[in-house]
């Protein structure tokens, strides 16, 4: 079936439908991953997103439900060249999975030409249409993107992944499983809440450490949280991962900005300032921190992206305040950033010990 991607710029890549025949509309995404196709659709970030894989040929491995990153499909789209049937035995090819998530698909689409000209124009809006004339043209153009994209992917309950040792309050803005994963691995008692839980319903837990997840959409949608951060980060260590460093950027009176070129891609690399240690980690951001105002602030900068020196991560010369704003718990990517974890757990010890020999750190 003839389908269309249109953006809202007038651009229009023709292509073959599959998957869910629905008219879509979403934030276009360039992801230039080479693998890890399931945690990508399954990424909560993914939210009102289309997603377009510049991957020459996606389905080959098949796909393998065991790597979702959330239970449902979060994105509203996918855009490829071609797909490949799977040689993996009793491994469900691609086109039939995204049918299954009832997913829009396009194929045969020039992603190379696609990729050229979102990063010569930037992220735009774009549809999977059956026509492509001016009205369609018209409908995008004129469609405003929801703002609530957290909301819709939070938990609407509080619940908690059982565990010994320290206990951690996850306030979840588009939380994977991979970051429960390692969590799990290091012993973690956590509690998961809304994004939305204020600052009492969070103090009451009696957490150790509160982690703000990664998530979609504009930090600065999400007043309420950036408050509560100026509330908690008082009293408890504090670990930002993607949105969630944006966030806490926000509540210390940084400001950011959207990347012309976003990051969208399993393995780039990042160098760690103290060291120059380089490591290769997933990045799922289009903002990132505006330079201009870190020297002012009380953040020093822990982290650069290699490719283009923007902001990875940062930390608080006072405060038990961490953040990176790649993703440390990869899912996909290689393993690089596992370490962040384990930096905050030693954060949380460090605190608890000076609190053991009655000193304050807030």
């Amino acid at each position: 079936m003839k389908r269309y991607l249109i953006l809202e710029d007038g651009t229009v890549f023709p292509g073959e439908g599959f998957g869910s025949s629905i008219i879509t509309t979403g934030q276009l995404v360039i992801s230039n991953n080479r693998t890890g196709i399931e945690q990508s659709v399954t990424d909560p970030n993914a939210e009102g997103q289309i997603i377009a894989f510049t991957i020459p040929s996606v389905g080959s491995s098949g796909i393998n439900r065991d790597f979702y990153e959330s239970i449902n499909s979060q994105c509203k789209g996918v855009v490829i060249g071609s797909s490949s049937i799977s040689t993996v035995d009793d491994s469900v090819s691609f086109e039939n999975w995204i049918t299954s998530l009832r997913i829009p698909g396009i194929k045969n689409v020039d992603v190379r030409a696609l990729s050229r000209h979102i990063a010569e124009h930037g992220e735009m809006k774009a549809s999977i249409m059956d026509t492509h004339d001016e009205h369609a043209i018209d409908q995008i153009k004129a469609l405003v993107l929801p703002p609530d994209l957290v909301k819709r992917v939070s938990t609407r309950q509080s619940y908690p992944n059982p565990n010994m040792g320290r206990k951690i309050v996850i306030v979840d803005l588009g939380l994977k499983y991979s970051i429960l994963r390692q969590l799990s691995y290091r012993d973690c008692n956590s509690i998961i809440v809304n994004y939305n839980s204020t600052a009492k319903e969070i103090e009451n837990l009696h957490p150790d450490g509160i982690i703000y997840s990664n998530g979609p959409g504009n930090p600065q949608d999400l007043p309420n949280v950036i408050k509560n951060i100026q509330i908690l980060q008082k009293k408890y260590p504090i670990l930002g991962i993607g949105l969630g460093n944006l966030l806490i950027a926000l509540a210390n009176d940084c400001q950011i900005e959207k990347l012309t070129t976003p990051h969208h891609e399993s393995s780039l690399a990042v160098k760690e300032v103290a060291s120059g240690k380089i490591d290769f980690v997933n990045h799922n951001h289009s903002y990132t921190l505006d330079q201009k105002y870190i020297g002012s602030s009380d953040f020093i900068v822990t982290n650069i992206c290699v490719a283009d020196g923007t902001i990875e991560g940062i930390r608080h010369e006072y405060l038990p305040i961490m953040g990176v704003l790649f993703e440390p718990e990869a899912a996909p990517g290689p393993t690089d950033g596992y370490y962040v974890f384990d930096e905050f757990i030693d954060l949380i010890d460090s605190v608890k010990q000076q609190e053991g020999a009655g000193s304050q750190w807030n």
